[in-house]
Parts: structure tokens; C-alpha cells; sequence
């Protein structure tokens, strides 16, 4: 699969985000972990729905990645 510059760069910029939304819920888990381990409830509830968001914003990134880097992949195969 020979790939022009730009379609290069296109598949970097999938990694990079793939990268991103992975790092988003790893550091997002570590960051809210404390309000889960709290004992009052307020405390735990805030920590489940940051957590929550956290680990959709971070998992519709990684999706964003991957889309993008299968339709590079797909217009190179066609463009052939």
C-alpha cells in the first residue's frame, strides 16, 4: 500500500487520537479513583459520573481514531 503524504499524515493524526482517547480513561480512572475510595456518598457519586463521562469522551475519541484510519485505509485500496 504506497501512501502519498497526505494520507501519511492522516493515518498519524488516527494513532495520535487512538493514543489520546486510551490516555483519557487510563489518567481519568487514576484521577477520580480517590472519589470512589471515599466514604461519603456525594464524594462517590461525583467520582461514578466523572468517571462515566470520562471514559465516553476518551472512548469516542479512540472511535474517531479508528474511523479515520479505516477510511484512509479504504481510499487507498480504492484509489489502486
Amino acid at each position: 500500500m504506497e501512501l502519498s503524504p497526505e494520507e501519511y499524515g492522516d493515518y498519524w493524526g488516527a494513532s495520535v487520537r487512538v493514543a489520546v482517547g486510551v490516555l483519557v480513561v487510563l489518567f481519568g480512572s487514576r484521577f477520580v479513583e480517590p472519589l470512589l475510595a471515599h466514604p461519603e456518598f456525594g464524594a462517590t457519586a461525583m467520582g461514578a459520573l466523572l468517571l462515566a463521562g470520562l471514559v465516553l469522551l476518551g472512548s469516542f475519541v479512540a472511535v474517531l481514531g479508528l474511523a479515520r484510519a479505516t477510511r484512509t485505509a479504504v481510499d487507498v485500496e480504492l484509489r489502486r
